[in-house]
């Protein structure tokens, strides 16, 4: 669906009846309509080309990484002091024009040590969208004089109409890290644009978007369309993002991927989450009884629905399953108590899931699921990708198409879902452990419910 706005004017029939027939009127007006609507498609996929044709022109050169240019006492900001660093929201991008969706922008600074190029395009033509420091309210850690004035954006959070009143919905910020929701909470699971050699010795290559295209929505539009180039040293890629808010928040991602340098294991659709502990692990020394963003790994296998509780081990854990073409895969948080969490600022108890199913590209493969010790709530320590049965070459080309859900309901049937695993060792016993697993309500049945349990490195007793 194209977003390009689209300036015209219609003449009223009335007008139109002095020159033409009726019944001619109408078609005419209808012609000009589609064509009008054809001309706003065709100017967005103008500018998708020319998206696709710089990331293969990157591909074909040798890497060059964005130089730096936050001043080092940006960087030194602790993480509050920079959110302290404010948007203004009446200078965000389409307020105040009676559009279904606006844009704010994030500072740079802490973390955030890059900024990205971002761009407007209206009616087929970009524009650059230019930092400027009177753009944000600043905190007592920042000094508004010693901001350069082309500092650049770290990122930005886009907020649509909701009865009157705007959400955040779908934010990117960081490397290639994008989350979305209806609307957004401070915590939940996000997903990543690309992984090469995670959990490999060698280390993992992190690909970065580097330039976005927000192309203008139609006054009535249902959707927003985002454009973005990623880059590493071996993968340049040309993302295309569609947002459909609601409910349950949709994005669909179609990307084409041209690759520099060789690369054997890369990771699609990689999703993330922070996983500190929960039922199943020992409480920390912290005044909440859980802090998670997600519990579990929800994975479609056919027509089976798979359900793998995350944990917090003391050591590195890396698990491969089976995934076939078409299957998809998701990280959730089915507990939704906020006595389980007690925190009223995080607010885990809402956090979205978010589930993956792959359209096109992917083929057959594995998935495989990254679990890294942590010893606080900050970290994203759970990853989710997956990794095709093959390598590739430098100058192979990939395209992918998949759509991403975030929220609730998660996907699958609503009877009999883990809904919480527990584990300890049994008493007076050496090297045996007891789980407890709670299911949600059976489907109701004539015939009596039996369990089938199978055990994977051990023995049941």
């Amino acid at each position: 669906m194209s977003t390009c706005h689209v300036k015209y004017t219609l003449v009223s029939r009335a007008v139109w009846s002095r020159f033409l027939p009726g019944r001619l009127v109408t078609h005419r007006l209808l012609g000009v309509c589609l064509w009008l609507l054809l001309a706003a498609a065709q100017a967005g996929d103008l500018a998708w080309k020319e998206v696709i044709e710089r990331a293969r022109e990157r591909a074909a050169a040798p890497y060059q990484p964005e130089p730096a240019r936050v001043p080092d006492w940006l960087l030194e900001l602790d993480y509050p002091a920079w959110q302290d660093i404010r948007f203004d929201p009446s200078g965000a991008l389409w307020a105040g024009q009676e559009l279904p969706f606006s844009v704010r922008f994030h500072h740079p600074g802490s973390i955030y040590r890059q900024p990205v190029a971002i761009r407007e395009v209206d009616e087929g033509q970009a524009r650059a969208l230019h930092f400027e420091p009177q753009q944000f309210f600043y905190g007592p850690g920042a000094d508004r004089q010693r901001v350069p004035g082309d500092l650049g954006y770290a990122g930005f959070t886009v907020y649509a109409q909701k009865d009157g009143n705007w959400q955040p919905v779908l934010e990117f910020l960081g490397g290639s890290f994008m989350r979305a929701g209806a609307p957004l909470t401070a915590a939940g699971a996000r997903a990543r644009a690309l992984a090469i050699d995670t959990a490999l010795p060698s280390g993992e290559e992190f690909p970065v978007f580097t330039d976005f295209w927000l192309l203008r929505p139609a006054a009535r539009a249902g959707s927003l369309v985002i454009y973005a180039l990623l880059d590493s040293p071996r993968v340049s890629g040309a993302y295309r993002i569609e947002l459909m808010p609601g409910a349950k928040a949709v994005t669909q991602v179609r990307s084409q991927l041209f690759f520099r340098e060789a690369v054997n294991k890369l990771g699609l659709g990689p999703l993330s989450s922070m996983f500190w502990y929960g039922e199943n692990s020992p409480a920390a020394d912290d005044y909440r009884p859980e802090v998670h963003s997600s519990d579990g790994l929800l994975l479609q296998a056919g027509t089976r629905w798979l359900w793998r509780p995350l944990a917090n081990l003391p050591r590195f854990d890396l698990q491969t399953l089976p995934l076939a073409a078409g299957d998809g895969y998701g990280l959730m948080q089915r507990d939704r108590e906020f006595d389980h969490y007690q925190d009223i600022d995080a607010a885990y108890q809402q956090a979205p899931g978010v589930f993956l199913r792959p359209r096109k590209g992917f083929g057959p493969g594995s998935l495989e699921l990254l679990e890294l010790p942590v010893g606080d709530g900050f970290n994203q320590n759970v990853l989710a990708y997956f990794v095709p049965g093959r390598t590739f070459a430098a100058g192979d080309h990939l395209t992918l198409e998949y759509d991403i859900f975030w929220g609730a309901p998660e996907p699958g049937p609503r009877t009999g879902r883990v809904l919480a695993t527990r584990s300890a060792p049994l008493p007076g016993e050496t090297g045996i452990t007891q789980y407890q697993i709670d299911f949600g309500p059976l489907e109701q049945s004539d015939k009596p419910q039996r369990t089938a349990i199978d055990i994977d490195g051990g023995t049941l007793r």
